[in-house]
């Protein structure tokens, strides 16, 4: 595969989308998404989204992180913002933005059987 932003087309310099690390998705002067891809058992060792990580001018120096159900990881500006699930949106102190984790909006996959719907 080669991306809209590679430098020629030589299949060596081609990116990785199967091993680990945290890549820039959105990288703006108001919009800056980092993601974190590391191997599970569920793929075999093959990367899959395990953190995801919002900030930019946008959000006036706030930051948003999401990681795996496992990791434990859902926070706004470093501060655990959410102890259960589902549970009451999250609203910032200066009322910039509002986190919500329910089972309310839509997945890129299916849900396998016996696990909930979690929506951040």
């Amino acid at each position: 595969i080669i991306s809209f932003d590679q430098v020629g087309d030589a299949k060596a310099d081609a990116l990785s989308f199967y091993g680990d690390g945290d890549f820039w998705l959105v990288k703006s002067t108001t919009v800056s998404i980092q993601g974190r891809f590391e191997g599970t058992k569920y793929t075999e060792g093959l990367a899959a989204t395990n953190q995801v990580v919002v900030g930019g001018a946008f959000l006036k120096g706030h930051k948003i992180e999401v990681g795996t159900r496992d990791s434990g990881i859902l926070t706004v500006d470093g501060q655990a913002v959410f102890a259960s699930f589902p549970a009451a949106p999250f609203k910032a102190a200066d009322g910039l933005f509002t986190v919500s984790y329910d089972a309310q909006g839509e997945v890129p996959d299916v849900v396998p059987e016996g696990n909930e719907k979690r929506i951040v």
